[in-house]
């Protein structure tokens, strides 16, 4: 048998996904999203991926049932990783966080727009992932309406507001944003972004 932790990884890989603090289980997700980028998730296969990482398919199921979780993982990484730096970046207030979460959509991560932009379309038709998918994104949806009424709270946010139509919205508009860089679509400018995220921050505060 051979030892998954004494194979020699092949060169590094080029695709960046945030860390798990799990060596081995870095290795696995990043040799998953270089696939899933180069082949598409249909012909990236657990046993290519293992091969990516040097490793065998057992250190593969040892952490997920396939490639499907291996997917969610990589693209939960993306996700939770962007909100935890804001939160834990200091910033003095929700209006701040805010600014930042809507200053980033125009600074887009290929890596982040392509697994999305897969992902849906294996929703589309794989009923089993597309519950998967829904109930990762659906964690990512709570952690956004606790800020929300964290802010409600501070009197940032109008009361009135219903949280979960403003989830909805920020995350109707991260998704699309991702549709765009998925077909090289041109951004807005950082500056008229902005304004317009500084604008809807400020409708949204108690009048």
């Amino acid at each position: 048998m051979i030892d998954v932790n004494a194979v020699a990884p092949p060169a590094p890989i080029a695709v960046a996904v945030p860390s798990t603090h799990d060596p081995l289980t870095d290795r696995l997700l990043a040799a998953a999203v270089d696939l899933f980028i180069e082949k598409g998730f249909d012909k990236a296969g657990v046993a290519a991926i293992a091969r990516r990482a040097g490793v065998t398919t057992g250190a593969i199921y040892s952490r997920w049932t396939g490639k499907q979780e291996m997917m969610l993982d990589a693209i939960g990484l993306v996700m939770h990783e962007q909100l935890d730096r804001l939160l834990s970046a200091g910033t003095t207030s929700l209006t701040d966080v805010l600014s930042a979460l809507g200053a980033e959509l125009v600074v887009r991560s290929d890596t982040a727009d392509i697994l999305l932009a897969e992902a849906l379309v294996i929703a589309r038709r794989d009923p089993e992932f597309h519950s998967m998918l829904s109930r990762r994104l659906l964690e990512q949806e709570q952690r956004l309406a606790e800020v929300f009424e964290a802010g409600k709270r501070t009197g940032e946010i109008d009361p009135d507001l219903p949280t979960d139509a403003i989830v909805a919205l920020c995350h109707a508009i991260a998704i699309g944003f991702a549709m765009f860089g998925s077909i090289d679509r041109e951004l807005p400018a950082a500056d008229g972004w902005n304004a317009v995220i500084e604008r809807l921050i400020v409708a949204a505060q108690p009048q």
